[in-house]
């Protein structure tokens, strides 16, 4: 009897945690990343990505990460898919975080459509990326920008979502020179799947959440990709690429997280023949 009662506290407490705690504690990650081709005017660009929104209104959460990512000094800002989770009729809230979203970083804010948009069909991509390019969020659709500082630059790609299959590489390749660094942005970290050895430098990606609820030496129960707990999340280094996997903001198909705080990342970009 003393047992059952322990392990019904013991529920309670993980449950309490999970749902009203955890799933609210973004966290903030900071890593330095050196890059061989990096131009030395892009040394120490700083940029944030946040992952797997799945905004519904803009409530505490949002809330917090306007609020950290407004004391962060960053350069670029980028979206890693899965960005809303409200029906049409109801996104108006989310605009308006998405507004002040817009607001941090003017004119510097990409991002890329996840695998929810196609699956949940809550509302339409058209619909959703005239939306967020109102807010001053730009979506990219297998697509390439040039990021520039003075005479120099950087490729900066964006796939659609490789977990449904809408993602078109050799389209989002196209024009593409070999002389400068690329980061490629992609919801899922599938994508390493139609890579080849210098098509990226850096990837980042999400969808994972992590694995949501990872309880310490058992398997997650929820990875979504056929990698299953591999890039489940952190950083790897595949086909000559760092590839970074977000643990996300929001959570997918159940309110709870467990040792899978929401996390926004800020990278450092740094060349390694400069001493730092």
């Amino acid at each position: 009897m003393f047992l059952q009662i322990i392990c019904i506290l013991f529920l309670i407490i993980f449950l309490v945690y999970s749902i009203l705690k955890e799933p609210f504690n973004v966290c903030l990650e900071r890593k330095d990343i050196f890059l061989e081709k990096l131009p030395t005017n892009f040394d120490g660009l700083k940029i944030v990505q946040i992952s797997d929104l799945h905004s519904k209104k803009f409530g505490k959460k949002e809330k917090r990460i306007l609020e950290i990512i407004g004391q962060l000094n960053v350069d670029f800002l980028f979206i890693t898919g899965d960005i809303n989770e409200a029906k049409q009729r109801k996104v108006n809230s989310c605009i308006e975080f998405w507004k002040a979203l817009g607001k941090v970083k003017q004119g510097c804010i990409y991002a890329v459509f996840g695998n929810h948009i196609y699956e949940h069909q809550k509302i339409e991509p058209i619909v959703l990326k005239n939306i967020l390019r109102k807010s001053g969020i730009q979506i990219l659709d297998n697509e390439n920008v040039k990021l520039r500082r003075e005479e120099q630059y950087i490729w900066l790609l964006g796939v659609d979502d490789p977990h449904t299959n809408h993602h078109d590489l050799s389209k989002t390749l196209q024009g593409i020179d070999n002389s400068s660094t690329r980061i490629l942005l992609s919801h899922s970290p599938e994508i390493i799947d139609d890579l080849k050895t210098g098509d990226a430098d850096l990837i980042l990606a999400g969808h994972t959440h992590g694995g949501q609820i990872k309880i310490p030496g058992i398997c997650p129960f929820w990875v979504p990709t056929k990698y299953h707990g591999k890039y489940q999340r952190g950083l790897f280094k595949v086909k000559g690429a760092y590839l970074y996997v977000n643990r996300g903001i929001g959570t997918a198909h159940f309110p709870v997280r467990f040792n899978s705080k929401p996390e926004i990342t800020l990278f450092t970009l740094k060349d390694p023949q400069i001493d730092h």
